[in-house]
């Protein structure tokens, strides 16, 4: 019952608006979606293999055991928060995300390529799928399945358009390397046919969504991807498809004009305004410059994770790396280092020849690079998605120890 249901976890990921909509005055129904009812009564299926996996918890798995101590000293920190009541609410869906990845892992790391892997592979498709119907059924006056915030928004099951383009580039981090990885030949025929659309109407929905984060992370994944494998037909083929992009956007205003007034506005709200200092509202100076007054306020524990919006700004900490820093002060910060360092350090089994979880994990650090520049401006510890993925590549690193040491014991015997 425990797998099913974090299966359905995956599947409903994409609907990130909440069930009493973000203007309930309930602070748990403003932010639980159905994902999470999914997740929860995962978690209580599946308790006893939740502690399994945390009392067998090896080098491959320390990543969670430091995430708790992370999440640990988040509340021994909140009495000093500015906001205990926020702080509260973003240390607890930090702490139910961790264990449903680590539920995740325990449950599903010898069915990586049977269940995992297409799950993602569909729920990238379904939620495209939606944002585009969702589009044509404006245009042609059809119901839509989803609100939309703005005319000629793709946006699915999002929030915003901001966290839809944040989700597919998580995704794609992980689909693109399979397409191109040894462990593509364990799908499926089915599934190998739908990891290409999965991956083309992926990259196409989040061109849709205006995020320019994501826009950056992915081409710096694409560009350090292409440097990894200097192979020529793929350097070709890429260039065609950037070079069509590049057509597309030079006319962007025909083609889709809403998206077009999205990204120039962006562009000139957030970058030429502030750089020429005509800005009325510097971003810059408001949100990260805020960030680092919070820090120097109260170097020790920040302005607690959650205590920013209404003290110091009237959003919250537009990037990971200085809200650690703004909200949580010198030692949430230090630890969530030592969390990433750890995180990064599961691409290690990456050098051993003809490991085709080490072949995946290889592929995948150009694309892991690029998110973690998108994240200087997303805060993506409280993303579903960022979740899946750790708990995608604790199992790929996982398997790849595995198969090493079968394959040592082997050789051995």
């Amino acid at each position: 019952m425990a797998k099913k249901l974090l299966i359905l976890f995956i599947y409903f990921s994409f609907i990130t608006k909440s069930i009493g909509g973000i203007e309930s005055s309930n602070p748990i129904l403003s932010r639980l979606t159905f994902a999470d009812i999914f997740g929860a009564l995962a978690l209580v299926f599946g308790v006893q293999y939740l502690f399994n996996g945390l009392i067998k918890a090896n080098k491959t798995t320390k990543l969670y055991i430091i995430g708790l101590w992370f999440v640990v000293l988040l509340f021994i920190l909140m009495p000093f928060s500015l906001n205990i009541g926020s702080t509260l609410v973003e240390s607890l869906i930090l702490l139910f995300l961790m264990f449903v990845s680590i539920l995740i892992f325990y449950l599903l790391k010898d069915k990586l390529m049977q269940t995992l892997l297409p799950t993602v592979i569909n729920t990238t498709i379904i939620a495209a799928f939606l944002g585009f119907y969702d589009i044509a059924a404006s245009i042609v006056g059809l119901p839509r399945l989803f609100d939309a915030r703005n005319d000629g928004e793709v946006i699915s099951g999002f929030r915003n358009a901001g966290q839809a383009g944040a989700y597919f580039l998580v995704f794609l981090s992980l689909l693109i390397p399979l397409y191109y990885s040894d462990l593509k030949q364990q799908l499926s025929n089915r599934y190998q046919k739908r990891l290409g659309i999965s991956i083309i109407i992926s990259l196409v929905f989040l061109i849709s969504t205006g995020k320019i984060a994501a826009y950056i992370g992915l081409l710096i994944g694409v560009v350090l991807f292409l440097l990894q494998q200097r192979k020529f037909k793929l350097l070709v083929n890429s260039s065609i498809v950037f070079i069509i992009m590049y057509i597309g956007f030079l006319n962007l205003g025909s083609i889709a004009p809403a998206l077009n007034k999205r990204i120039n506005y962006k562009i000139e709200a957030r970058i030429v305004q502030n750089y020429e200092g005509t800005s009325t509202n510097n971003f810059f100076e408001s949100n990260y410059g805020a960030a680092i007054n919070a820090f120097f306020d109260s170097p020790l524990t920040g302005s607690g994770i959650g205590g920013f919006t209404g003290n110091y700004g009237r959003y919250e900490i537009h990037s990971t790396y200085l809200k650690m820093l703004g909200e949580g002060g010198i030692f949430v910060t230090i630890l969530y280092i030592i969390l990433m360092a750890v995180f990064l350090k599961l691409f290690k089994n990456i050098y051993t020849p003809n490991n085709p979880y080490g072949n995946y994990l290889r592929l995948m650090i150009p694309f892991v690079i690029g998110c973690l520049v998108s994240w200087s401006y997303t805060y993506h510890l409280r993303k579903r998605e960022f979740w899946i993925m750790v708990a995608v590549i604790v199992i790929v690193s996982y398997s790849a120890q595995v198969w090493k040491n079968n394959k040592v014991r082997n050789i051995e015997e």
